[in-house]
């Protein structure tokens, strides 16, 4: 195996390059960023529990809304209801006497028609 020429060599970083690299490195921004990552993030939060807290109050909103309409429905219907069990109970004990009736004779409207 033959070294390439056209791969480049090590050289040792001078103190320059060494002071560069360390100062890409300073803890006070990065640390800043950090603090300002966080910020947005709990920002983000709180809008979105502001949201969430909207949307509840709407569905209470509208909970409370349906419910007083069942209050105003409710009772009308619970009152026919009642009319109607009353209404079949009546047809039930009337039945034996509308067998007792005489049967009216409906005409054929064939042969009325014709």
């Amino acid at each position: 195996m033959t070294k390439s020429d056209d791969s480049p060599s090590f050289t040792i970083p001078t103190i320059d390059e060494l002071l560069k690299l360390i100062s890409a490195l300073n803890p006070a921004e990065n640390g800043a960023k950090v603090v300002d990552q966080a910020k947005r993030s709990v920002e983000s939060v709180m809008a979105s529990l502001q949201l969430i807290l909207q949307s509840l109050e709407n569905f209470n909103r509208v909970a409370t809304r349906v419910d007083k309409l069942l209050d105003d429905v409710e009772d009308p219907i619970r009152k026919i209801a009642d009319a109607s069990n009353l209404l079949a109970e009546l047809a039930n004990n009337l039945a034996p006497l509308v067998a007792f009736l005489p049967q009216q004779k409906v005409p054929d409207q064939t042969t009325e028609n014709s």
